[in-house]
């Protein structure tokens, strides 16, 4: 994979990125009071920040096997595992691996978490191998005509937001997204989820939003940073955000 030569120009886009689906969450709220479109509204996405120990990965794989297996006769699944190979914004521990699973509704969700078999694997093959770990289950937002789905030949960017207090501050937000959604497209930035988490468990802060995104090519995001028209909108952008997590990495599901 080929990343940005300087992490300083890759920074600044992080919140234009973010702009468009912002833009979505609120065209998704507008839906579910209109009706004029269906939404997921009962799909749990629970995010996994994992950091494993050193010389525990096999065992680890091990866990993502076997859990695997017990999510599926739930009818759940693990929809994207990212290794993040870089932290371009934020102050934080890179962990090793970032998990997507989804969930058909919360009560499947609380079902699979209390399965005497899963405990097991878990207290067996997870708690061993994990030095650390924050969780953060989430609502899903998104719906269907926003979502693309990317493979792991594409670069992927994960983005743990925090808005400043204020609804101010989302205003700001939308006040320059429509410029921006229409740029993107024709760099190659591709988005597959974003999701509101409700609850958390770990050190991490829970973010009010988490944002997954790809890229066709790290060219053709390196190109939208120098692009005129994304330079014009950067000052608009760092107000409204109190604080950002951002990983670059590579998808291995």
């Amino acid at each position: 994979m080929k990343y940005l030569k300087t992490l300083t120009s890759f920074a600044l886009l992080v919140s234009l990125l973010l702009s468009c689906t912002t833009k979505a969450q609120n065209s998704n709220n507008n839906t579910k009071k209109t009706g004029k479109m269906n939404t997921k509204n009962q799909e749990i996405v629970n995010v996994a920040l994992m950091y494993i120990k050193d010389g525990e990965e096999a065992r680890f794989e091990e866990y993502k096997k076997k859990g695997s297996s017990i999510l599926e006769k739930y009818g759940g699944k693990i929809e994207r595992i990212i290794k993040p190979k870089m932290l371009v914004k934020g102050e934080l521990e890179m962990p090793d691996e970032i998990h997507f699973a989804s969930y058909p509704s919360i009560e499947v969700f609380n079902k699979f978490n209390e399965d005497p078999e899963f405990i097991q694997i878990r207290n067996e093959y997870a708690i061993p191998a994990l030095k650390d770990i924050s969780i953060f289950t989430s609502k899903n937002t998104d719906f269907e005509f926003k979502k693309e789905v990317g493979d792991k030949s594409k670069t992927y960017g994960v983005a743990l937001i925090y808005f400043n207090d204020g609804e101010k501050y989302e205003k700001q937000f939308e006040a320059y997204h429509d410029e921006v959604c229409t740029i993107m497209p024709e760099f190659g930035t591709h988005f597959e989820r974003f999701i509101a988490p409700f609850q958390s468990k770990g050190s991490i802060k829970q973010p009010n939003e988490i944002h997954r995104f790809y890229f066709d090519s790290m060219e053709g995001l390196q190109q939208m940073g120098t692009d005129e028209r994304m330079q014009a909108l950067f000052p608009k952008r760092d107000a409204s955000l109190k604080n950002l997590y951002f990983f670059i990495g590579e998808a291995s599901l």
